[in-house]
């Protein structure tokens, strides 16, 4: 009974999981790419790892998308729902791998310095004080190794999960987290196989259908201004759109209505007064 009750839970907030998966991942990615260019320029850097893994504690994105993953695909069917449940495996694996590279930089960014400070004192060296240099940079070799493993698993986990995405084109709540990414985080839609191109494969017939979708949402919510915009901007991809130019239609006649109401609503309130 409480695993079918945990079915419907998830069912009924489906969409918001698979819009927060796509999310969690490329911001993930976004940090990894900086991370890793930063590695390549400036050498190694703890900075953001707790943020990119996190703690126990404090989970951070790669570990709230790994949960996330699991709660939705873990138990997928592998004959009718492949592409999901290797997606989990990967998360999954790639988390593993961070946070081993997250232990290791820990290691060598806190206590690489302390030794060459010890070193650089000492005159007399036993067996086991020579060790050290090369244990150091076993772990510096590990990190370079962990990096290019990362890298292949962000690749593999974009091919699975633009498979996954062409399934989605009815989640509004996917499709709204896409379009507003332009111009909220331009970095993760101009990236290479970034949401820019998860777009165009979830809507191979016309970006327009996107702001379509995404404007009968907003309408659906009241949302009346961001819905006009979704509108205009599908008339201005596709102008013969008639889908929107019929949506325009109706959001007009809706705030006429609106403005009628308020506007007799406001005269009942001043005659009470005036009484």
């Amino acid at each position: 009974m409480a695993i079918a009750a945990n079915r419907d839970w998830l069912a009924d907030r489906r969409d918001l999981y698979v819009r927060n998966i796509v999310k969690d991942f490329f911001q993930s990615y976004d940090f990894f790419l900086n991370f890793k260019s930063k590695f390549q320029d400036q050498g190694l850097s703890y900075e953001g790892m707790d943020q990119w893994v996190g703690t126990q504690g404090n989970r951070g994105t790669l570990w709230q998308l790994k949960d996330l993953s699991h709660d939705l695909w873990q138990n997928s069917d592998p004959d009718k729902n492949p592409d999901t449940l290797m997606f989990d495996w990967m998360i999954g694996t790639l988390f593993h791998e961070a946070m081993k590279l997250k232990e290791n930089l820990y290691v060598l960014v806190n206590y690489r310095p302390v030794w060459d400070t010890i070193d650089s004192s000492q005159s007399d060296r036993s067996d086991a004080h020579d060790k050290y240099p090369s244990f150091f940079q076993e772990i510096t070799e590990e990190i370079n190794r962990g990096i290019k493993r990362i890298q292949c698993l962000y690749h593999k986990c974009i091919k699975t999960l633009q498979v996954i995405i062409t399934r989605e084109k009815d989640n509004a709540l996917l499709v709204r987290y896409i379009l507003d990414s332009k111009r909220e985080a331009p970095e993760l839609w101009t990236m290479k196989d970034g949401l820019g191109t998860l777009l165009e494969k979830l809507f191979p017939d016309g970006i327009h259908e996107a702001y379509l979708i995404a404007g009968e949402s907003y309408l659906e919510g009241s949302w009346y201004t961001e819905a006009k915009i979704a509108f205009e901007q599908a008339l201005q991809i596709n102008p013969e759109c008639r889908e929107a130019k019929s949506a325009l239609r109706i959001l007009e006649k809706r705030l006429n209505e609106i403005s009628v109401l308020l506007e007799r609503e406001y005269t009942l309130q001043q005659n009470n007064h005036q009484h």
